[in-house]
């Protein structure tokens, strides 16, 4: 069971930290003045979301799973991680979204977005850093 929190652990981490540097990736496409170069950016980013960040939430969530059912666990924090871990895959499913709108159109102003969507999650992952340690319930 150790090496399933550890394959956890380390996703959670990948996850997390593809998280919170995409953001600043797609707002910076915009401020690309060549059509080439906003292409070769826009193209840089997608291959990271779908090499990257994806397969490490898909890890994380089936690891995540696997520890509380073999483990066991089903206590009141559980589940309010639960809830924050499915807000982080919305804010994940929105990157996405954003990554399409850029993709479309890049002459967008998303930076406002990304900003707010970067923001958000770093509120989520302290937050589930906090349930996790403390476990207050």
């Amino acid at each position: 069971m150790l090496w399933l929190l550890l394959l956890h652990i380390s996703a959670v981490l990948c996850w997390c930290g593809t998280l919170l540097y995409l953001p600043a990736l797609i707002a910076g496409t915009t401020s690309l003045q060549s059509t080439s170069e906003q292409q070769h950016h826009v193209s840089m980013v997608l291959t990271i979301y779908r090499l990257i960040l994806t397969p490490a939430a898909l890890i994380t969530i089936v690891s995540g799973t696997t520890l509380f059912v073999v483990g066991e666990i089903a206590d009141t924090w559980l589940i309010l991680k639960l809830t924050l871990v499915a807000t982080l895959v919305l804010c994940h499913a929105l990157m996405g979204w954003m990554i399409l709108l850029v993709q479309e159109s890049s002459n967008r102003n998303i930076a406002p977005f990304c900003a707010l969507i970067g923001a958000g999650t770093i509120i989520l992952i302290l937050s589930i850093i906090w349930v996790v340690l403390t476990k207050p319930f």
